[in-house]
């Protein structure tokens, strides 16, 4: 007999728990939920731990992880194959080795920050794929992570095989000090990525480093300025096709176009015609009036 008092319990909303004095771990999940969202406390106890394989092979598309669970154990989520976005907090700092293999469709993280040091590092230690992470809390960023893969590739003289890494997204994994992720590091590190990544991907990365500047030096503000400066016709055009009038507002106005760019501008009127998007079409009319007054004849007297 330890002394510590531990039941199991059953709760209608699908979970099994083991639940000690203190704390609490989440057993087991019933059937195959879309949507997962764990309790943060069960009885009034706390939730902490999320056990070995408890998403394996499960199709859940959402797991959100409340405050308070420091520890995911070993393939937590092995072969959750249609995972897409994972919530938690910085709480977590305990990952069980192989948690997220097979895990390739997962593509956003929301990170609320109570402290500067995290788990982050681990989950993307072990997720290759192109991320979006939300940090939000003490600090609030976008971020987003490229893509890259290892291969494995043969040194036939040698007879030795050699890991060639694709990709820029492991150097953007490298951006800590232990636990806390560095600001700088990841911004140092965007002519990398201008060399390697798709104008998709760039548009983002400046969205988000812009738009959500904490950490941002004067001197890495100016690289993504003058990237999204030099790109600001094609990215302009991509919010118009993907109907994103917040973010087309934003840029308009952050970094309004200038009187040699009627012309731009007209063509991103004819855009948001030829797409019937009113709302955007709308917003460009006004932004017409105050930036692109209609030119009036003047008669010399």
């Amino acid at each position: 007999y330890t002394g510590v008092y531990e039941m199991k319990k059953h709760t209608d909303s699908g979970f099994t728990f083991d639940i000690k004095e203190d704390h609490a771990a989440v057993m087991e999940i019933d059937g195959d939920p879309q949507i997962v969202e764990i309790p943060e406390q069960i009885d009034g106890v706390p939730v902490t731990e999320l056990a070995e394989y408890l998403f394996s092979g499960k199709s859940c598309q959402v797991i959100r992880i409340p405050l308070g669970v420091q520890k995911i154990g070993r393939y937590g989520f092995y072969n959750c194959r249609n995972l897409e976005e994972l919530c938690f907090s910085s709480d977590f700092t305990d990952l069980g080795s192989g948690a997220f293999t097979g895990c390739h469709r997962i593509r956003r993280m929301e990170v609320l920050m109570n402290d500067e040091q995290s788990g982050l590092k681990e989950i993307l230690s072990e997720v290759g794929e192109e991320l979006r992470v939300h940090l939000y809390g003490k600090v609030e960023a976008m971020l987003w992570f490229p893509e890259y893969y290892e291969e494995g590739v043969e040194n036939t003289p040698a007879r030795i095989l050699m890991t060639e890494v694709h990709g820029s997204g492991l150097y953007y994994r490298n951006c800590f000090q232990g636990k806390v992720f560095h600001f700088l590091e990841y911004d140092k590190r965007f002519e990398m990525a201008r060399a390697q990544e798709s104008s998709d991907f760039l548009r983002e990365m400046v969205y988000g480093r812009l738009n959500w500047p904490t950490g941002l030096t004067e001197q890495a503000k100016i690289q993504y300025e003058q990237y999204l400066k030099e790109h600001i016709e094609q990215i302009a055009s991509d919010f118009i096709r993907q109907k994103r009038g917040e973010e087309l507002e934003w840029l308009l106005h952050t970094y309004p176009l200038t009187p040699d760019q009627r012309e731009l501008f007209a063509g991103l009127m004819d855009q948001a015609n030829a797409s019937h998007a009113s709302e955007i079409l709308s917003m460009l009319m006004e932004y017409q009036r105050v930036h692109f007054p209609s030119r009036r004849r003047s008669f010399d007297l």
